[in-house]
């Protein structure tokens, strides 16, 4: 059976709410189990990852199948169908930042020999919701869509940056209740480097979160709804030094987070 991790724990508010529907919110879990699946999934492995019982997991892909959010493969087993990305479509195409910042986006990518990315926070994570890159020769190539989590890496750090007081101890309370492995080192470690970033307009990982990878980052603005947004670069670490992204990448995304900040201000 595919490996899975657990799913997440699901916050006692919504439990005792008699206005959450648990339903859907099962429905939403099945879907959210593909995020970091390699490949199909069966019943087996949903329940596995969902903590649901095989029964109800089994009327839920059915279900979801028959809407066109999953697909069935010739096992039997599923993947994510054509409905999701249908459903996607609307926020992407409402984030005109994608369409402006490509071309500089571009320069960068090229300049660093990485890919360059704009992301939002996506609960713990951040989910990219555009990247470009110039060459597949390099270790890390994630697309639209891809999360990782915001504590090691310096894209969570360029968002967190934008958080307010209220939103970064709304983090750090569901951190410990959901990824409590995560919390001494975002205490250590990353609270600190957010402060930098306000105070120096970017952010850096040097391999924290992958070896082979370093990463630096800058925030971007936040949308008149409140979200964050902000873009990085995933760097081959055999390009820079560490000193390199430190005195040359850091104050160039910064530089590229600035220039786009400017057409998004001017469209």
């Amino acid at each position: 059976m595919t490996s899975v991790s657990p799913a997440l724990p699901r916050p006692a508010a919504d439990q005792n709410d008699p206005s959450f529907a648990t339903t859907l919110a099962h429905g939403l879990d099945v879907l959210a189990a593909f995020r970091n699946a390699g490949g199909c999934l069966s019943n087996a492995d949903l329940a596995a990852h969902t903590g649901l019982s095989r029964p109800t997991v089994s009327r839920l892909t059915y279900t979801l199948a028959q809407l066109g959010y999953l697909k069935r493969d010739a096992r039997g087993r599923f993947e994510l169908g054509l409905g999701v990305l249908a459903a996607a479509y609307p926020v992407l195409s409402a984030l005109k930042v994608r369409q402006l910042a490509r071309p500089l986006m571009r320069d960068f990518a090229a300049y660093a020999g990485g890919t360059v990315s704009i992301a939002m926070p996506f609960g713990l994570d951040f989910i990219y919701v555009e990247t470009l890159r110039t060459t597949d020769a390099v270790p890390h190539v994630p697309d639209v869509g891809f999360t990782g989590t915001l504590a090691t890496t310096a894209v969570g750090r360029a968002l967190m940056s934008l958080a307010t007081a209220d939103e970064l101890q709304g983090y750090l309370h569901a951190l410990k209740a959901q990824r409590p492995e995560e919390l001494e080192y975002v205490e250590q470690r990353m609270l600190a480097d957010v402060e930098q970033c306000r105070e120096r307009g970017f952010a850096v990982s040097l391999g924290e979160w992958r070896r082979e990878i370093f990463g630096v980052a800058a925030p971007l603005y936040r949308t008149a709804a409140g979200d964050r947004l902000s873009v990085n670069c995933g760097i081959p670490s055999f390009r820079f030094s560490a000193d390199q992204i430190e005195r040359e990448c850091g104050p160039r995304m910064l530089g590229l987070a600035r220039s786009i900040r400017s057409l998004v201000d001017t469209a």
